[in-house]
């Protein structure tokens, strides 16, 4: 299960959060609202467009 924490909200107004094993950034394209879609962040910038979708399970350890 990866554990994802809570970092910012990025300048598209995305909470974007860390996994803290891996230090892969994961950006939710709801923009917060309701259940989090989560994709990667291209080149792994905290400002980086959004990729690929988790594939993974996930727990958000920290909320926006």
């Amino acid at each position: 299960m990866v554990k994802l924490h809570f970092v910012g909200i990025d300048s598209w107004a995305r909470p974007v959060y860390r996994d803290e094993e891996t230090g892969r950034l994961w950006k939710d394209v709801n923009l917060g609202d309701g259940e989090p879609y989560l994709h990667n962040s291209s080149d792994n910038e905290f400002d980086g467009e959004p990729d690929f979708p988790i594939s993974v399970e996930y727990e958000i350890v920290t909320k926006a």
